[in-house]
């Protein structure tokens, strides 16, 4: 099968991997230093799990 005939996949939109999202809290903020602030959480960048990392439908 060409690249062109290959739908995208439609949970990562063509994507082969899914970036992680970062979210801001200050609700997270770390109270022991204040030099230090640690109010962002980031999820990890995966491999599209739909596509098994191909960015296409098979």
């Amino acid at each position: 099968m060409s690249e062109k005939t290959r739908k995208p996949c439609p949970t990562c939109q063509g994507n082969k991997v899914i970036e992680g999202v970062c979210e801001v809290s200050s609700e997270w903020r770390g109270n022991q230093n204040d030099d230090i602030l640690d109010d962002m959480q980031c999820t990890p960048d995966q491999d599209c799990p739909t596509c098994n990392g191909k960015g296409y439908e098979e």
